[in-house]
């Protein structure tokens, strides 16, 4: 059941509730205001710090990972779109951890809302090579403003936001790889704006 307070899971429902919610709207007495899109934070932005327990690697903090690429992903297991990606992302920072030349791109899974026993039993079944924190009490999440699962936040060395996406990425096209690759390039004053992350396709061709 989606906790109180919880982002939507990304995916064919949500759309369709969209849709819904927006017929509604055109028959809606007084209608001529529209509803604002909720606040998130955008790309150049500063991002908010995280310090979080997690499963197995003891408290995690971003500021460590000072100087490194990292990516930030919010997820909960109960969404399906978000195990999808984490298979992706498994598969990407394996082979990220292969390469001699740099260094690997830092992944921090945020897991939000959800008791740790229900976290640490799907992680037993589908385990990854990064950490897992525990955003418990929906405090990071509110911070950097996540409105829907999943989301992910790319930052550059410095730590500044750069990309932002909130549906679920293919992280095994060669396309995401070579974003990753600009970042780890990229000098720090650069502002150019980075192509989109390619999104994941469900079985029948379309995306989630």
């Amino acid at each position: 059941m989606l906790a109180p307070d919880a982002p939507a899971c990304r995916g064919p429902y949500l759309r369709f509730l969209m849709a819904f919610l927006s017929v509604l709207a055109l028959f809606a007495p007084g209608r001529g205001a529209v509803a604002a899109e909720p606040a998130r934070l955008e790309p150049g932005a500063d991002v908010p710090p995280i310090d979080l327990p997690s499963l197995h690697h003891g408290p995690q903090s971003l500021a460590a990972l000072q100087g490194q690429v990292v990516l930030v992903h919010f997820f909960a297991t109960w969404c399906e779109p978000c195990r999808e990606e984490m298979a992706g992302l498994s598969r990407l920072s394996e082979r990220f951890s292969k390469r001699p030349s740099a260094p690997a791109v830092a992944i921090l899974a945020v897991d939000v809302g959800e008791v740790e026993i229900r976290v640490r039993r799907f992680f037993e079944k589908q385990p990854v090579p990064f950490p897992v924190l525990l955003d418990a009490e929906r405090a990071a999440m509110k911070a950097w403003q996540v409105g829907v699962f999943p989301t992910t936040f790319l930052l550059d060395a410095t730590h500044r936001l750069r990309l932002v996406a909130d549906i679920p990425i293919d992280w095994d096209r060669p396309e995401a790889e070579a974003i990753l690759d600009i970042l780890q390039a990229d000098e720090a004053e650069s502002a150019a704006a980075l192509p989109a992350l390619p999104a994941l396709q469900t079985d029948n061709g379309s995306t989630q």
